[in-house]
């Protein structure tokens, strides 16, 4: 009985101790894809990141295939992009 509670204790530990690290990872790195491409029904895109500001993500993105009835805002927009014209307000 000692070392099941032992192995649960040191099971529990190691939980505790990855998402700890993962979170901290992940702070440290701002939480930014690099890179996002994708496409949907209005076309395609591909996004690098360009700046983090406030707790947001921006990139600078290209859409290499708009259809005929869309344009490329429409094809971010879609994707769940929200449109900033003149970049980061944060000037970095």
């Amino acid at each position: 009985m000692k070392s099941l509670k032992l192995r649960f204790v040191l099971f529990c530990l190691g939980i505790v101790l990855t998402l700890g690290l993962s979170h901290q990872v992940a702070r440290a790195s701002g939480g930014c894809a690099d890179i996002i491409g994708g496409a949907n029904y209005n076309g395609s895109y591909d996004c690098r990141f360009e700046a983090s500001c406030g707790g947001w993500c921006y990139y600078l993105c290209t859409c290499p295939e708009v259809y005929a009835w869309a344009t490329c805002n429409d094809v971010l927009t879609t994707a769940g992009f929200e449109i900033v014209d003149g970049g980061p307000p944060c000037g970095d």
